[in-house]
């Protein structure tokens, strides 16, 4: 009896340590399954990851910051971001003049050329003659009555003008009397509160260049910004020609032709087609 007993007991334990084995295997079987499956669904979230940074890397490549020269010089276009200034990839042109600047009337003819050539802005725009006692006196130009969009070479862009003193240069464009000494703290903080803040800080950058004449004030000045970039120009887009479109003589000594006759001329002259060709140029680098 002794000796069947523990016959069985040995049959009894080999069955439960082949059942044991057999649990054991099932057991380690499912944890390299389990294990398995984890390192796959790790692997692709890895390779979802190094495909999206990837992408990422082509359609937003990284672009390094660039803050422009430190001081700029007039009748001169600077690059002053490889970014846009606005933050939302748009495209602007932001003109900052006064109502009087023979500046800013010598650079309307341009301006006008490039926008009308894709769009209709006859109606946007006032004929108008600049201060009678500046240099270039009683220039001819014209006024910008409002934001203009238009479209150059496939890329859109909004126009913003910004008058930021009278005729005269001796108050606001309401005729607000404003103090000579006042002048340049007035501008800027009309180009504060009137333009975006990254516009602003390139004119609080380049005061020294900006602020000019006499008496000091803000003088006319272009930014240019889009996705690709910002450039600025502060004053002339050209020097009138000694005999041209715009009249004849020196900037002391002007006899000035009228802005309704540059308006009809504008077409053949390469006084104003050249500067506007120009500054499309600067357009398409910002685009």
């Amino acid at each position: 009896m002794g000796s069947k007993s523990n016959k069985n007991k040995k049959i009894n334990n080999v069955k439960s340590n082949t059942k044991n084995k057999k649990n054991n295997n099932v057991s380690e079987s499912k944890i390299k399954k389990i294990v398995k499956d984890k390192n796959f669904k790790w692997a692709v979230i890895f390779s979802v990851i190094i495909v999206a940074i990837v992408l990422s890397a082509a359609l937003y490549p990284y672009i390094a910051p660039f803050n422009g020269p430190s001081s700029i010089t007039p009748d001169t276009y600077y690059k002053v971001s490889n970014k846009d200034l606005l933050s939302n990839g748009s495209s602007a042109i932001f003109f900052v003049s006064w109502y009087g600047c023979p500046i800013g009337a010598t650079d309307s003819w341009p301006l006008y050329y490039i926008m009308n050539s894709t769009e209709n802005i006859r109606n946007d725009v006032s004929l108008h003659t600049a201060n009678p006692t500046d240099i270039y006196a009683n220039q001819p130009g014209l006024l910008f009555n409002k934001d203009i969009t238009f479209t150059t070479n496939g890329n859109k862009f909004t126009f913003y003008p910004l008058y930021i003193y009278n005729e005269s240069m001796t108050g606001t464009v309401h005729n607000t009397p404003i103090k000579n000494s006042d002048l340049v703290s007035y501008g800027l903080n009309k180009i504060k509160a009137d333009l975006p803040s990254g516009v602003y800080n390139l004119f609080a950058k380049y005061e020294s260049t900006i602020a000019s004449g006499t008496p000091k004030h803000i003088s006319t000045t272009i930014v240019i910004t889009g996705p690709k970039g910002a450039y600025i120009l502060n004053a002339f887009m050209y020097i009138p020609p000694a005999s041209g479109i715009l009249g004849q003589g020196t900037y002391t000594s002007w006899n000035p032709n009228t802005p309704q006759s540059v308006m009809a001329n504008m077409e053949g002259s390469s006084t104003i087609t050249g500067p506007a060709g120009t500054f499309a140029g600067y357009l398409s680098k910002v685009g």
